[in-house]
């Protein structure tokens, strides 16, 4: 399927003996094309993470299915409540009736104001509550940028996974497995582009606080960084000092001033 066509679901990607990465691509007309991933985690208690885009709804629960039954499905983290995380939560709950959402207070009600949804089936965190689940536990993270209020990324601490939902998500020229198969300059380019389109705030951010958020990162040491939006990653440390270059060391005039050029481009 050529990508100009629509979206288009790749096959699953095996991350490490546990996490599996679901993996789309969504073509944005003048950018390129932005990866759209949901993850799966094996074990007793199996976990997905975010739920794909809607218009991909068969090919996703069809993908899905091959990587575990239904009915063995425990859980479904929602890191925030756009489209394109939550676009098959419906689909998935009616094929998987032991499947319980895991949210937040704030996502709950944005799932209840939508209507349609069995509440019964949400299970909301507290505030800094460690969740558990495939005998192994999830710390909530708050990501270094988001574009949803109710965004909850996590820390796997047994695999030492990184969530980071949409940040350091990246519009790339092309498909590509892994982080590492890209220039560094398409990678830049890729995570600067996507910021500046999906948390344009970031122009507005002290060096200071920004620093402090990208610490807080590099204190976990993840062996991979998952993102809602990026190929697999090894690598935090490249992640971070392309987004803190841009945006903390002056650089925040020509990034919205590229961010905006893009957009117009898409629009005409």
């Amino acid at each position: 399927m050529e990508l100009t066509d629509g979206p288009a679901l790749h096959a699953p990607q095996r991350i490490n003996d546990a996490w599996t990465a679901l993996p789309s691509w969504l073509p944005v007309p003048g950018m390129g094309v932005l990866p759209v991933n949901s993850f799966l985690l094996s074990g007793t208690e199996p976990m997905l993470v975010d739920t794909g885009l809607s218009a991909l709804s068969d090919e996703f629960v069809a993908a899905l299915g091959r990587c575990v039954a239904p009915e063995d499905l425990r859980w479904i983290w929602l890191s925030h409540t756009d489209a394109d995380h939550i676009g098959n939560v419906r689909k998935i709950l009616d094929v998987a009736p032991n499947a319980t959402v895991v949210t937040n207070f704030l996502g709950a009600g944005k799932m209840g104001m939508m209507g349609g949804y069995d509440l019964s089936r949400v299970r909301v965190l507290d505030p800094d509550e460690v969740f558990e689940a495939s005998d192994r536990r999830f710390h909530q993270v708050r990501p270094p940028y988001y574009d949803a209020p109710e965004t909850m990324g996590f820390f796997d601490e047994a695999d030492r996974v990184l969530f980071s939902a949409d940040a350091f998500g990246a519009l790339l020229p092309e498909p590509v497995n892994c982080v590492e198969a890209l220039p560094n300059d398409t990678l830049r380019e890729g995570l600067v582009g996507w910021s500046s389109v999906d948390a344009p705030w970031l122009a507005q951010i002290g060096r200071a606080a920004l620093g402090r958020m990208v610490r807080d990162l590099h204190d976990l040491a993840p062996a991979h960084v998952l993102s809602g939006h990026l190929p697999r990653a090894d690598d935090l440390e490249t992640l971070t000092a392309h987004i803190t270059r841009a945006y903390g060391n002056g650089e925040t005039s020509d990034v919205t001033d590229a961010g905006r050029v893009a957009i117009d481009a898409a629009m005409t």
